[in-house]
């Protein structure tokens, strides 16, 4: 079933990138109207700061508002043109708020330095309408950015339903598999290899039972006890395969645990999986729940970075305050086109493998690089 699609006007990383282009273009054209009046060298203050915030928020969203503000701020006092500055402070705020931040917060930070430093410019007129104009407009925009974000949160929790629904129902069915495997070696058990065993018991007593001279029937009954001890031994050979699977472990093998992780690392590193491998904290008495989750949990995020990722992989397990937390993360192979490609079996196996343990799983996926943390209580109760 194909997942649910936000139209273009509400898909934030279109429009981030819609009002990043228009503050750009702002910022050229105040810089060349200053440019065509005269403006003094100290009027240009402002499109230099708020240029200056706009390279910095891309990656400090919370200072690169700030900066921007004060380039506005600067623009309103100084120069004799200052609409467009006060424009990319709206388009900033637009900005920061659908990438997380908090719009009332945003809105506190750089609605209100604008609307004084309009009101100061207007000869402490605070009914100007320019300063009324722009505080609206700041409002609209962290307002608007705020909306998208919701409309995204929730997009995201109802893909979140439908794979946690099709977990449930891909565990549904492997449940099923697995309780029909133990009825039919219950049965092979109880039913089958009852009468096989009874049936060489019989063929005992008869070869005991022949005449001393009767060697061709002899033959026959040995041959037929030795066809016996071959059947009893394929049926247990069955009866393993088919108990293998109840638990998902080998039952010829201890369970795994924590203690394990190095060894299952060096097998990948073997199949040329680069890993760089940190541990920190006692690990020593976790519930054996717990352990097993975690090896899982680092198996199939290895497996998964194996098939589908490039470069090392960054795996840190650390253990403190009653939590055990498990990190993975590396680069895609490719980029791709869109978070819902793929099949996501592995990040629902990893999901349920920590729920199974009561812990819980946060992802980071921006199309680039993958990162998965789980964290488990140590004492394998639930993360509320």
């Amino acid at each position: 079933m194909a997942s649910p699609r936000l139209a273009w006007f509400l898909r934030g990383q279109f429009l981030n990138r819609v009002v990043l282009i228009l503050s750009w273009a702002a910022v050229v054209t105040e810089f060349f109207v200053l440019g065509l009046s005269g403006e003094p060298l100290l009027g240009y203050t402002g499109v230099f700061l708020v240029a200056a915030g706009l390279i910095l928020g891309r990656f400090q969203r919370v200072l690169g508002l700030l900066v921007v503000t004060f380039g506005s701020v600067a623009a309103a006092l100084l120069a004799t043109e200052f609409v467009a500055m006060w424009s990319v402070v709206v388009f900033t705020l637009f900005s920061v708020t659908v990438r997380g931040a908090r719009a009332i917060l945003a809105l506190l930070m750089a609605g209100v330095p604008v609307y004084f430093s309009l009101v100061i410019r207007e000869h402490w007129n605070f009914q100007a309408s320019v300063a009324l104009v722009a505080s609206a407009c700041c409002a609209v925009g962290a307002a608007v950015g705020n909306a998208v974000r919701a409309q995204q949160d929730y997009l995201e929790s109802m893909k979140q339903r439908a794979l946690d629904a099709e977990a449930a129902a891909d565990l549904a069915v492997e449940r099923g598999i697995t309780q029909e495997r133990v009825r039919i070696a219950r049965d092979l058990h109880d039913v089958v290899g009852h009468e096989v065993a009874v049936l060489g018991m019989n063929l005992g007593v008869a070869e005991v039972s022949l005449p001393a001279g009767d060697s061709a029937a002899r033959t026959a009954l040995e041959s037929a006890r030795a066809s016996v001890r071959r059947v009893l031994h394929e049926t247990q050979l069955i009866l393993a395969v088919l108990r293998r699977g109840v638990d998902d472990d080998d039952p010829v093998r201890p369970t795994p645990d924590i203690a394990q992780i190095p060894a299952l690392i060096e097998t990948f590193r073997a199949a040329g999986v680069s890993v760089n491998f940190v541990i920190d904290g006692d690990t020593d008495g976790l519930d054996p729940t717990v352990g097993l989750a975690a090896f899982r949990i680092v198996q199939e995020a290895l497996t998964n970075a194996q098939r589908h990722g490039r470069g090392q992989v960054e795996l840190a397990i650390g253990c403190a305050d009653g939590h055990l937390s498990i990190v993975a993360a590396n680069d895609y192979a490719g980029i791709r086109k869109s978070s819902g490609e793929g099949g996501g079996y592995g990040l629902i196996g990893i999901r349920e493998r920590a729920r199974s343990a009561g812990g819980r799983v946060e992802v980071d996926d921006d199309g680039r690089r993958f990162r998965v943390a789980a964290i488990l209580r140590t004492d394998g109760g639930m993360i509320q």
